[in-house]
């Protein structure tokens, strides 16, 4: 992002913030900003607003890469572990509790496994 662009959104959320009192209305503005400016939807997503710290929406980017590396090896677990972790309703525990190696990869990503023991007691 060039720091023009980068300054037109400061001033975005600059402008919004007098008004956010939650984490919703932070959301709220952040989707008002993203309509303006598509660099803002990355950093929704890097910031997992609006996300249950057990959603899988959480670890889209730990998912593929664990059924990228999984792939090669067993192209049937990886397909069924994609297949469960887009089911509605699909969690972090229970993808856990059913991939047990998968669950060990996640502790070599420092952000998510410091969360990991509050979701899976």
């Amino acid at each position: 992002m060039s720091l023009s662009r980068a300054a037109e959104v400061s001033r975005k959320v600059v402008s919004g913030m007098g008004a956010i009192n939650s984490e919703e209305q932070t959301l709220q503005l952040l989707t008002n900003i993203e309509r303006d400016f598509e660099e803002v939807a990355s950093l929704k997503k890097a910031l997992h607003f609006g996300y249950n710290p057990k959603d899988v929406k959480v670890y889209e980017s730990e998912i593929r890469d664990y059924a990228s590396q999984t792939f090669a090896e067993d192209m049937n677990m990886s397909n069924a572990f994609l297949q469960d972790a887009a089911r509605p309703g699909a969690n972090i525990q229970e993808m856990c509790v059913k991939y047990p190696d998968f669950c060990r990869y996640l502790y070599s990503y420092p952000d998510k496994a410091a969360i990991l023991p509050q979701i899976l007691n």
